[in-house]
């Protein structure tokens, strides 16, 4: 009883953990945008993710930190300002857009800052955003292909511990 009772919880966490991961997708820099005298659209760190890696933006988190650890994920990103080419990093979601939509549009210091877009942060390595895939849905079932995974490995955790069980 103690042994299916085991098992059962070992799968539980097993499922619970598939579903909570964050998988890095891969990486981008503020500059690789397009160029800011197009008038582009304001883009969140989130948002660019999603333009990029496809999906929707909510499928995704945001980290300056490059380590490849998901435990490290910061959900901020780097972004740059009509004017203001220091480098400013803010919360994953944020982004400015004063008067018209669009980066050029009204022109001005303080009326645009996007997390992709061209402009004034030419070092492409130091202002780049890490981006996570994450299941931000609790209770999401995973793909079939995952559950195949982890029951072939759940049953072998199983046939180990009951033969250490049984050689008792």
């Amino acid at each position: 009883m103690k042994f299916r009772l085991a098992m059962a919880t070992c799968v539980a966490l097993v499922f619970a953990s598939v579903s909570q991961a964050a998988v890095f997708v891969g990486s981008y820099a503020v500059f690789d945008g397009p160029s800011w005298p197009t008038n582009p659209p304001v883009y969140s760190g989130r948002e660019a993710a999603a333009l990029i890696f496809g999906g929707l933006f909510t499928d995704y988190a945001i980290s300056i930190d490059p380590s490849m650890d998901p435990n490290t994920i910061t959900n901020t990103a780097w972004y740059d300002g009509w004017g203001e080419h220091q480098g400013m990093i803010f919360h994953e979601d944020y982004k400015l857009d004063v008067g018209n939509p669009g980066y050029n549009d009204p022109q001005g210091l303080n009326t645009a800052r996007s997390a992709y877009v061209q402009d004034g942060l030419f070092d492409t390595q130091a202002f780049r955003n890490y981006v996570w895939r994450v299941d931000r849905e609790p209770g999401r079932v995973p793909e079939p292909a995952s559950i195949a995974v982890w029951s072939i490995l759940a049953a072998g955790a199983a046939c180990v511990a009951y033969r250490r069980r049984k050689s008792a």
